[in-house]
């Protein structure tokens, strides 16, 4: 029988290896990162590298075990958020160009397409909270928690997410600003 994070996470706050949990959660963080800092960058890839390092330092401190998947996320939500602002800023003093992280591929759909290019568009902090309640599934209670940010604000940021990529995917591309609100 196979066992679950919540189960295999029981044995590392007991000082065993944390290389089970972290396989499982491995794909969890990197897709959490990669959603919010943008896929194909080397940033994104770095940035997933340094959620996983912290998550295993940090995994002894779990106290339950089925709270593993959100407590991931939560790391990785963090190290993506500062990754990004890292990056404006050093974009913002000329030592690096703004990257927008992704290449269209062609064997994707248009669809899917528009909707990357509208969901990179979105700032940092709106794209983060769509992440985790849209596509990680947290509760709008582990989402704040997760940002660090009131119950308010996650439903504020959220509904402005939702607002701004209809717009978008409506034609209307002025909607979305650069900027974090």
């Amino acid at each position: 029988m196979e066992m679950s994070v919540a189960d295999s996470v029981l044995p590392v706050r007991a000082g065993s290896s944390s290389d089970v949990v972290l396989a499982e959660l491995r794909p969890l963080v990197v897709r959490t990162v990669r959603l919010i800092v943008g896929a194909g960058s080397t940033l994104a890839e770095d940035a997933a590298q340094e959620a996983l390092l912290e998550l295993s330092r940090s995994l002894p401190r779990l106290r339950e075990g089925r709270a593993a998947p959100a407590f991931a996320a939560r790391i990785a939500a963090r190290v993506a958020m500062r990754a990004v602002k890292r990056e404006r800023r050093f974009a913002a003093i000329g030592l690096r160009s703004p990257d927008s992280g992704w290449a269209a591929s062609s064997v994707q759909p248009v669809e899917m397409v528009e909707l990357k290019e509208a969901f990179d568009r979105l700032p940092p902090r709106q794209r983060a909270t769509a992440v985790l309640r849209l596509y990680v599934g947290l509760s709008e209670q582990e989402t704040a928690a997760a940002l660090g940010c009131s119950l308010g604000t996650v439903k504020h940021q959220l509904h402005d997410a939702r607002r701004a990529l209809a717009a978008y995917l409506n034609g209307d591309a002025a909607t979305l600003e650069e900027t974090d609100t």
